[in-house]
C-alpha cells in the first residue's frame, strides 16, 4: 500500500503524463489523487520541491519496474531479447503510454534542471546494467557499449512513436534490426 506522500507523487506523474509539466501544480495534485486542498503543500512547500520529489518518485518506480522484467526476462538470443524489448515498447506506448510522456517531460525538465539528473541518472545506470548483463548473456562482445546504444535507440523510437506514431506493427521488426545491427555476438 503506497503511503500518503507515494499516493500525492504517483497523481503528480499521472499529470505530468496526462498534461504536462504546466498542469502540475499543488492543487491539480491534491484535486488527481482526491485529497482535502492543500495536502500536496504539506508534503512539498514549492513546486520546485514537488518536482524533484516527482523524479525521485519516477526513478524508484522505473528501477521497479525493470527490475522485475530483469527477474523473469532471461534472453539467450539476440531474437530473444528484441522479442522482451519490443514487449516492453508496445507496453511503453500502450497501457503505460502516460507514464512514457511522464519520463520525456522529467528529461526535459532534466535538462534545465541539472539537480535532476542525477537522480534519473541512477535509475538509467540499474537498467543499463541489467541490459548489460542480458547482452552479456547472449554473447556480445561489448555488451556495455551496445547496451548503451541499444537503450539510446528504444528512447528514440519510442519518442517518435509518442509524437509521430507509425504502425504499431513495424516496430518489433524494428526493434529486432535495430539488436542485429547494434548487438555483436562471438556467435
Amino acid at each position: 500500500m503506497p503511503s500518503r506522500e507515494e499516493t500525492l507523487l504517483d497523481a503528480a506523474i499521472g499529470i505530468l503524463g496526462s498534461h504536462g509539466v504546466r498542469a502540475l501544480t499543488h492543487r491539480a495534485v491534491d484535486a488527481a489523487a482526491a485529497v482535502p486542498t492543500g495536502s500536496t503543500a504539506n508534503y512539498f512547500k514549492t513546486r520546485d520541491m514537488l518536482i524533484s520529489a516527482v523524479a525521485d518518485r519516477f526513478a524508484d518506480r522505473d528501477r521497479a519496474t525493470w527490475q522485475a522484467i530483469a527477474g523473469f526476462v532471461r534472453p539467450t538470443t539476440a531474437v530473444e531479447l528484441a522479442a522482451a524489448l519490443a514487449a516492453y515498447v508496445h507496453r511503453a506506448l500502450g497501457p503505460e503510454r502516460a507514464l512514457t510522456i511522464a519520463r520525456y517531460g522529467l528529461f526535459v525538465e532534466a535538462a534545465l534542471r541539472p539537480e535532476l539528473q542525477g537522480r534519473l541518472a541512477e535509475a538509467a545506470l540499474s537498467i543499463r546494467t541489467w541490459g548489460t548483463e542480458w547482452l552479456r548473456a547472449i554473447g556480445s562482445t561489448d555488451p556495455e557499449s551496445e547496451c548503451a546504444a541499444i537503450l539510446d535507440y528504444l528512447d528514440g523510437l519510442i519518442f517518435h512513436q509518442l509524437t509521430f506514431p507509425g504502425p504499431a506493427d513495424t516496430v518489433e521488426a524494428a526493434i529486432t534490426q535495430a539488436v542485429r545491427r547494434l548487438c555483436t555476438t562471438a556467435a
